[in-house]
């Protein structure tokens, strides 16, 4: 039965609350408990009243856990399997709905005053771990700042992935008198990895190679593929799997590949959608997991840098900037060990920690104030993603629309990674290897950016090559050159780059202004387009 105005106020009048009607659905927000989203609310299902934390897989898995450990389930009501729902709690009793609107109200009711108390304790839990860790932050950051002056290069250009990727690949690529130290020793660190059954002078070590973040290879012989995680990017689908076909498609017996999985501190584990079954059926145990605070940090401290030969001053200052960057990344450099120290003091007395404690009893509290930290990370990042979605959504609906303005011909895909740093354009006439990306865009960039760089990104060897040869033809030089084509000398993969300084972040542009930002961003696209087209993306297909 349809919903009309006069049901509405009465039941709004019974429960003093505001409600949303949708047919035989109704959303109601409590006046004591304010739900974070939309995705949390009361139900009308059917003929019954239900709590909904909703979609399938949702953030809250934390809220859903205290709620079923926390929630009775009895005659009165219980949890039930939902499958399009993270979590369901019904109230057991059938109602007639809106052919009885009093009944209705008086249901709602009566599975508010089961939730709702549940709900205001986890609230004034979570209001009391954050009033815990705001007077812990304020303490950090004032101790913080009475350190002595610190800078690395690596920490102030806010290195990701790649750039992670970049220094180990280069480190690995280290010759000394012919012979790759460096990487033997590396290598050496792989337990299934027979170091004396290849000659390791003659390999070869990529970074970005075929999307592959680091690629050591000796070619038709072996291969070791390193995924980098260290700022634990999300896996993507079957990403290993593709990884091992495409060293398998160049001549590497799949007996001699293996495959690094490499994490900060190696708490982050592979995705079973990765790393396929029938990619660990094919790598048994050289699927190898090593992280940066357990073997590349201590590595490089303890192997490496003592080893080095004094006149590579070069090669010394670098080991010495990334271990120190390391060290900051885990904060464990030597400097900061007294503000540790005074820092744990201070979360010590705080959670109840005293000096005739066991370890045990040291270990529970200390277990239980981490967990406290990743509940309240779990709220602060649900809360970043309800910030980020709809700026994703005006930059995304906004590119469309002058894309099309200024590429009426051109059919655009949009390719979002932001998770990973980056957003792709793609031109679906074209390969994906080669695509326009905004880099790096990421959260931060979005709430806080003040400049944006747009780069046309190629990612294949053979076609990088064909565009070095096409811009450095003196035939077309000129054309490419003034619509901003040249090959970035420093990167290989970047053919052309614009860098645009932006009045303020993404998030807070309006939509006329985010149209007059995205215009100059895109202003060269078509022109780029109809010349890589022309005279090099038609011209390989043609071979």
């Amino acid at each position: 039965m349809d919903t009309t105005d006069k049901d509405l106020i009465l039941l709004e009048s019974m429960l003093g609350i505001p409600i949303l009607a949708k047919g035989a659905h109704i959303g109601c927000c409590s006046s004591s408990i304010q739900f974070p989203s939309e995705y949390i609310h009361y139900e009308f299902y059917r003929n019954h009243i239900e709590l909904h934390i909703e979609p399938k897989k949702s953030c809250y898995n934390r809220l859903c856990t205290y709620l079923k450990t926390n929630l009775p389930n009895n005659d009165i009501a219980k949890e039930e399997e939902r499958n399009f729902c993270e979590f369901a709690y019904v109230l057991n009793r059938r109602i007639e709905g809106w052919s009885n609107v009093e009944e209705l109200g008086h249901a709602i009711i009566e599975l508010r005053n089961i939730v709702e108390p549940v709900l205001e304790r986890y609230c004034e839990q979570i209001a009391e771990d954050f009033e815990l860790a705001k007077v812990l932050g304020d303490f950090y950051e004032n101790q913080e700042a009475s350190l002595p002056f610190h800078i690395n290069v690596i920490d102030e250009l806010h290195a990701n992935e790649n750039a992670h990727s970049r220094i180990l690949t280069q480190l690995l690529k280290y010759k000394e008198d012919g012979k790759h130290v460096i990487l033997s020793s590396f290598l050496q660190q792989i337990p299934t990895f027979n170091i004396d059954a290849f000659d390791i002078n003659e390999s070869e070590v990529y970074f970005n190679r075929d999307n592959i973040d680091g690629l050591i290879e000796k070619n038709g012989e072996f291969a070791v593929i390193i995924e980098n995680k260290i700022h634990w990017a999300i896996d993507q689908d079957k990403q290993l799997e593709r990884y091992v076909s495409t060293e398998v498609e160049r001549g590497i017996p799949s007996d001699n590949i293996w495959v690094i999985y490499l994490t900060r501190d190696g708490r982050k584990k592979v995705e079973d959608y990765s790393l396929t079954e029938t990619t660990k059926n094919i790598l048994g145990n050289r699927f190898v997991e090593m992280d940066y605070y357990h073997n590349i940090l201590p590595w490089l401290k303890e192997s490496i840098l003592p080893n080095c030969r004094l006149r590579e001053e070069w090669l010394v200052s670098a080991i010495k900037q990334y271990i120190d960057h390391l060290e900051g990344l885990f904060d464990i450099r030597n400097s900061r060990k007294d503000f540790v120290k005074r820092v744990q003091g201070r979360i010590s007395k705080s959670i109840g920690c005293t000096n005739n404690m066991s370890r045990h009893e040291v270990y529970s509290r200390l277990n239980s104030y981490y967990n406290t930290l990743v509940k309240l990370q779990d709220v602060v990042g649900n809360w970043i993603e309800s910030l980020i979605k709809p700026i994703m959504d005006h930059f995304q609906s906004t590119t469309l629309k002058v894309m099309n303005e200024l590429c009426p011909d051109v059919e655009i895909s949009l390719n979002n990674q932001i998770q990973n740093g980056y957003f792709q354009l793609l031109n679906n006439k074209w390969t994906n290897k080669v695509h326009f990306e905004w880099i790096p865009l990421n959260k931060e960039n979005l709430l806080s950016g003040s400049e944006y760089i747009f780069v046309l990104h190629v990612e294949q060897n053979d076609i990088q090559n064909s565009f070095e040869e096409v811009l450095n033809d003196s035939n077309v030089a000129s054309e490419a050159r003034e619509i901003g084509l040249e090959i970035d000398s420093l990167d290989k993969c970047v053919a052309y780059k614009n860098v645009i300084k932006a009045i303020k972040p993404m998030s807070d542009m309006t939509d006329e202004e985010m149209t007059s930002f995205l215009h100059e961003a895109y202003k060269d696209v078509n022109a780029i387009i109809a010349f890589v087209s022309k005279n090099i993306l038609d011209k390989e297909s043609e071979i």
